[in-house]
């Protein structure tokens, strides 16, 4: 009985010794892009992360349609991240290096299509940044003082892009975007939180140059 205890005690400390080897943690999870290919218009930024490691990286990038805006290399946040800016039109490439891999993300920049920008309103209180990554369109909302919701997601289905996420409480929320002339017509479809009406309506237009993205993030600085 002796040696069974003994045994069982040696194998416990043995599993207590690898649990805290570091980087075994970091190595669980899969490290990869938060997106492998994004479509956005020329002027615009979009956002791109790395999850799955706290390991240093390195960002670049490839070809002239495309440069590095701002990055967080790695400063103790969960996820390292890149804002890259589309310079003119055409294909570029942002890699990611970490741990001796590459990982690399494709940039689509196109001239203008409908729902790809940065959309505010005549107040300059709401902000609304829509890139695609793949097949399905993300979008940044910040509003004044307000409210802030990151990648809300969705698909466009008879001229309408429908988007899906959370709200600044944490819960579902549903919201569109539909084209009338020059103008964005952005709903809240399905939405439980209290400042927000369900079915209420913001006309939003599309911003040009480092409008849109600088007086994004100067609304994000705002809100917090």
């Amino acid at each position: 009985m002796k040696h069974i205890i003994t045994g069982l005690l040696c194998v416990c400390l043995l599993l207590c010794n690898l649990s805290i080897i570091p980087g075994k943690r970091a190595q669980a999870g899969k490290v990869c892009l938060t997106s492998r290919a994004v479509t956005i218009i020329k002027g615009q930024c979009a956002f791109i992360g790395l999850k799955g490691t706290d390991s240093k990286v390195k960002w670049s990038v490839t070809g002239k349609n495309i440069k590095i805006y701002e990055t967080d290399k790695n400063s103790g946040n969960t996820w390292p991240y890149c804002y890259i800016k589309a310079v003119k039109t055409g294909t570029g490439t942002l890699k990611c290096t970490v741990n001796k891999k590459t990982l690399k993300c494709t940039v689509k920049v196109l001239a203008k299509p409908a729902f790809i920008g940065d959309f505010s309103d005549d107040a300059g209180e709401v902000y609304l940044d829509i890139f695609k990554s793949g097949k399905k369109y993300v979008a940044f909302y910040s509003q004044f003082r307000l409210a802030q919701m990151d990648w809300l997601e969705g698909t466009v289905k008879n001229g309408i892009l429908t988007l899906d996420g959370d709200d600044p409480a944490g819960r579902p929320i549903t919201v569109t975007l539909s084209c009338k002339g020059s103008k964005q017509i952005f709903t809240f479809k399905k939405t439980t939180w209290k400042y927000f009406t369900q079915g209420s309506t913001i006309t939003l237009k599309k911003c040009s140059g480092k409008d849109g993205y600088e007086n994004a993030l100067h609304g994000i600085e705002l809100y917090f």
